[in-house]
């Protein structure tokens, strides 16, 4: 928005130099010759309508149209994650852990691997079971 005003405004400010508004000539007493400021240029005004009265009047209207827009407030709507889904992740986290442990260091490792796995599983589920949806 302040970008926008101040680029019309500089080419305001342009236009108006272009026009001979704003131009600068410096002058000497040597200097003889006539200032001449730079053509104006002229700008074509958009037609108002013109309404006759009985009278012979004529009166100038302008004519403004204005629309509004109504929007909804926007709804969400929030979406949990169903228990089964839940298992299915702290498990599986678990299982994958505890085979890496496996590999790793044997039953102890596994035993390890399954409680880091799972604990892991559920900071997972618990951080992202509810997710916000918006509804258009």
């Amino acid at each position: 928005m302040h970008r926008t005003l101040g680029l019309s405004i500089l080419a305001a400010v342009g236009g108006l130099a272009v026009a001979g508004v704003a131009t600068h000539h410096a002058v000497t007493a040597n200097d003889t010759a006539a200032v001449q400021p730079a053509a104006t240029v002229a700008v074509p005004a958009a037609p108002a309508p013109v309404v006759t009265r009985a009278s012979d009047e004529k009166v100038q209207t302008t004519v403004v149209r204005r629309t509004t827009v109504s929007r909804r407030a926007p709804r969400y709507y929030v979406h949990k994650r169903s228990t089964k889904h839940s298992v299915a992740i702290i498990g599986g986290s678990a299982v994958g852990g505890a085979g890496i442990g496996a590999l790793v260091g044997g039953k102890k490792g596994a035993l390890i691997g399954g409680l880091v796995g799972g604990t892991a599983g559920t900071v997972y589920d618990r951080k992202t079971r509810k997710r916000v949806r918006r509804v258009e």
